[in-house]
């Protein structure tokens, strides 16, 4: 494009110098032609950016982070000029196109359409627009190009993905379940024979000496009924580019949480902000679908403050008395301070997953025993840690 727009420049330039000299009927038709191709150009890309259209559709309205869907778009001419040189741009912060690229150029004959139909990935959940984002046209001459923001966008509404796993950054949910027990239980004189399956820390020593066979501890102190988890769902960015990822993954962590509890029938139930503190039982008798498409519909705010948090927790004894809890936050303030001050003042131990994508961001819980930190990036795999 810029070659031909230098050699437009000296053709003009020589029929200038042709009609300054020497005139002529020939001279000064060349000068009028290399004249008018600009203007020409400019009409045609006018006409257009009017009456060219693009159509496109999702295969469904609700679509899951990292689950391919299908997706096709048609540029159509219905007008008896010619369309050439069009490209199309896609959204690519949040979504990807397989199989397309932007570079790949269309030309439409009078009458014509073009369909491409493809799939799409949507990488974080929440609301924003997905597919074709600006459409970049180009005059016959190649002399000018015009790119300008699509009019028809697609707006995709992505649910949070859903991951089996027992292990989330450096931590193994099924050690945190077992540490918990063990400590929050009371060892009582009861013993009885050891059976395969029984934890090793349990043995009584003692009553096997006497004994001659191995014989293991009982349990009679008083459990705690639940494990508590507590999302955070203050939006602490105006910037889509950074609140969406970090969102994203503290649902993800989450239900990942809830999931366990769900498989392995233990008692949990989960606490966010939506105006007050809501909630939600993670009841290993229900549907989970139920449960995640609730979570699906999570609101993060900046009105949902640690403040807030920090007050309503305080005052929840279901939270207090339960037997350990799940803090799944990405910012950290006096008033998270606060909050978990608060828990370890009922002796709780706590479990803090936090979403950064720096370990500069990190909180520093040097005063803080029954607390463990994990670090998980919003960008990465939750089964490992913000290093790995």
């Amino acid at each position: 494009m810029k070659r031909n727009r230098i050699t437009w420049g000296c053709l003009w330039v020589l029929s200038l110098i042709g009609i300054s000299f020497w005139g002529g009927a020939v001279t000064y038709g060349l000068f009028t032609a290399l004249t008018l191709v600009p203007i020409v150009s400019a009409l045609y890309l006018l006409a257009v950016y009017k009456l060219f259209h693009i159509y496109q559709e999702l295969d469904q309205r609700f679509v899951t982070v990292n689950e391919p869907v299908k997706y096709r778009f048609a540029l159509v001419d219905e007008y008896p000029i010619q369309f050439v040189g069009i490209r199309v741009k896609f959204f690519s912060s949040f979504s990807a196109i397989t199989d397309l690229d932007d570079e790949t150029e269309y030309e439409l004959k009078p009458g014509s359409r073009i369909e491409k139909e493809t799939r799409l990935i949507c990488r974080y959940r929440g609301e924003y627009e997905i597919g074709i984002k600006e459409i970049e046209i180009q005059d016959y001459f190649r002399l000018f190009r015009v790119r300008y923001k699509n009019k028809e966008c697609i707006r995709a509404f992505v649910k949070p993905q859903l991951i089996n796993t027992d292990r989330l950054g450096e931590i193994e949910l099924t050690d945190a379940v077992r540490e918990n027990a063990f400590s929050r239980s009371e060892p009582d004189v009861l013993s009885r024979e050891y059976v395969p399956g029984d934890d090793r820390r349990l043995i009584d020593w003692n009553q096997t000496a006497r004994t001659g066979v191995l014989m293991t501890r009982l349990f009679t102190g008083s459990d705690h009924q639940e494990i508590a988890v507590i999302t955070d769902t203050f939006r602490s960015s105006t910037e889509q580019a950074e609140f969406l990822p970090a969102e994203n993954k503290i649902l993800e962590v989450m239900l990942a949480i809830s999931y366990y509890f769900r498989r392995n029938s233990i008692s949990a139930a989960e606490y966010h902000l939506a105006q007050r503190l809501v909630c939600l039982n993670i009841d290993s008798r229900g549907v989970f679908e139920e449960f995640y498409d609730t979570v699906s519909e999570i609101g993060f705010s900046s009105l949902n403050t640690h403040k807030l948090l920090y007050r309503s927790v305080a005052g929840r004894q279901d939270i207090l008395g339960s037997s350990m809890v799940y803090l799944i936050l990405s910012s950290w303030d006096k008033y998270t301070e606060a909050l978990l001050q608060e828990l370890e003042r009922h002796q709780l131990r706590v479990v803090i997953f936090h979403i950064s994508g720096s370990e500069d961001n990190r909180p520093d819980l040097s005063g803080h025993r029954g607390c463990d930190l994990i670090q998980l990036s919003p960008y990465g795999d939750i089964a490992k840690g913000l290093m790995e």
